[in-house]
C-alpha cells in the first residue's frame, strides 16, 4: 500500500499535494476559530461546497501582471483593494515579505488567473463535501484549490465562510468571513502551517 501511494505521488505530485493540503486544512479545527464569533459556534462537522472557488488574485499581487482577461480586469478595477489597509492581505508583515519574493508573488497571481472550478470529494472525521448549501443551517465553507509556489516550498489556500441564518433575504450565500492559510514544506517533506489570516466580514 505504501509503495502504491509513493508511485501515485510520483505520477501525480500536484494532485497528491493538493489532497494533503485539504486534509491538513480541514482536519485542524483551530483553522476555523473565526466561526466562534457574533454568537455563532463552530459546528462539530464542517461542511464544504464540492466545487472550488476562484482565487482573489490581489491576495498575491495588487497590480496587473499580464494574462488577465477583460472580465478579470473590469472586475478588479471595480473592486480595487489596497495593500495598506486590507485585513486579508498576506504581505503586510516582514515574515511573509522575507519568505515570498515579489517575483514569486507575481507568479502566484498569474498562476491563479487560469484556475478553473473543479469538483471536490473530501471526507474526514469532522468534515465532508456537499453539493449544495441550500439545506444547511448555520455556517459552511467554500474553498479555493491550493496553489503552490514555483519552488514547491509554500502552499496557499483560501476558505470562504458563509452563513445561512434563515433570513429570507439572505438566502444561503451570505459572507461571514474568510481564512487564508500558508503552509511551508519541511525538510522531511511534511507540510507545516506557516501563516493564517482571519477576516471577519459580517
Amino acid at each position: 500500500m505504501k509503495l502504491l501511494s509513493f508511485l501515485l505521488l510520483l505520477a501525480f505530485p500536484s494532485v497528491a499535494q493538493s489532497d494533503e493540503i485539504y486534509r491538513l486544512t480541514f482536519s485542524d479545527t483551530t483553522n476555523f476559530s473565526l466561526m466562534n464569533h457574533l454568537g455563532y459556534t463552530r459546528p462539530n462537522n464542517i461542511v464544504i461546497l464540492d466545487t472550488t472557488q476562484a482565487w482573489d488574485y490581489t491576495v498575491f499581487w495588487n497590480k496587473f501582471v499580464g494574462g488577465e482577461t477583460p472580465e478579470q480586469i473590469e472586475s478588479e478595477t471595480m473592486t480595487s483593494r489596497h495593500e495598506s489597509y486590507d485585513p486579508e492581505y498576506l504581505f503586510r508583515d516582514s515574515l511573509m515579505i522575507k519568505a515570498i519574493s515579489a517575483a514569486e508573488r507575481k507568479a502566484l497571481r498569474k498562476k491563479t488567473l487560469t484556475f478553473e472550478p473543479r469538483r471536490l470529494s473530501l471526507k474526514g472525521p469532522n468534515y465532508r463535501t456537499i453539493p449544495s448549501a441550500q439545506n444547511v443551517k448555520g455556517l459552511y465553507v467554500g474553498t479555493t484549490a491550493p496553489v503552490f509556489s514555483t519552488d514547491g516550498r509554500y502552499a496557499f489556500i483560501n476558505l470562504a465562510i458563509y452563513v445561512n441564518d434563515d433570513d429570507p433575504y439572505a438566502a444561503y450565500w451570505v459572507n461571514f468571513g474568510s481564512v487564508t492559510i500558508v503552509y511551508q514544506k519541511q525538510s522531511g517533506g511534511r507540510w507545516k502551517k506557516f501563516k493564517l489570516v482571519n477576516r471577519l466580514i459580517l
